[in-house]
Formats: C-alpha cells, structure tokens, sequence
C-alpha cells in the first residue's frame, strides 16, 4: 500500500470523527441547553465531555490536517494553477474551508483555555464549523465529479 493510500485511509476516518462528532455537538447535544434539561444536569454532561474532547479532538485534527497535506502533495501542479480547471478550483476552495475550520477549532481551544467560551460563541464555532465541513464534504466528492 503506497503511503498516499494510508494518508487517504488515515484522512477519511479523521474526517468522519471530526464531522460526526461537531454534527453531534451541534445538532444532538444542544437539547443541553434548553429547558428540558436541569441545571445540574446540563453541568454534569457539559463536565464529562470538557473531560473527554480536548484530550481526543485535537489529535483529530491533528491527523486530518497531517494528512491532508500530505496528501496536497500530489496535487502540486493544480495548486500551481488552481483556477485553470474545476477539479483544482473546487480542491482550493475546499483547502480554504479547511483551514477556515482550522482557525474555528483554534479559536474554540484558545477561549476554553482562557474560560471566555461563552455558550453563544461555543454555539456560533459549532454551527460555522457544520457548515463548512458540509461543504468541505460536498467539494471533496464533486471535485472529481463536476466539471466545467
């Protein structure tokens, strides 16, 4: 198996890690922070997971953002280039959104650190960063599709 291949494997389940678990984030666990869950509650989940995902997401990233540029490599002749062909200006689009959601996470890590991540900035990274990684999915899959 060439070294690309176990980027791309290694880039893919890093995807679905990230993606699923800001999807879960997002759309699952803010019931959180409604009036169907108490106080106490609301603190004890928020407690465990603080717990859990800034020990595992950052290795996520880690390895999705290793990958890709790994990966990038092999596309050096449409960087060069990119707005020459559809596939090489769907692929920068998409390195763009990835680093957008790159400075998202960063700034998320950053404010938890420095306990100024309010619930409506926690509420705004998670749903600019959904909307991205969407589109990211969305690119990585038409780039080698759509063509004009």
């Amino acid at each position: 198996m060439s070294a690309y291949a176990v980027a791309h494997i290694i880039h893919l389940f890093c995807a679905i890690a990230f993606v699923g678990g800001v999807f879960f984030e997002t759309l699952v666990l803010s019931v959180l922070h409604t009036k169907r869950v108490s106080r106490e509650a609301r603190r004890e989940a928020e407690k465990a997971l603080s717990y859990r995902a800034p020990k595992v997401m950052p290795w996520i990233v880690a390895g999705l953002f290793g990958s890709g540029l790994f990966m990038a490599h092999r596309y050096a002749e449409v960087f060069a280039d990119p707005l020459a062909t559809s596939f090489g200006t769907q692929l920068v689009l998409k390195v763009v959104l990835a680093f957008s959601v790159l400075a998202h996470f960063v700034a998320a890590v950053v404010k938890m650190r420095r306990g100024t991540l309010t619930a409506a900035w926690s509420k705004y990274i998670h749903a600019a960063v959904l909307v991205q990684m969407i589109l990211i999915v969305l690119l990585a899959k038409t780039m080698f599709y759509v063509s004009w």
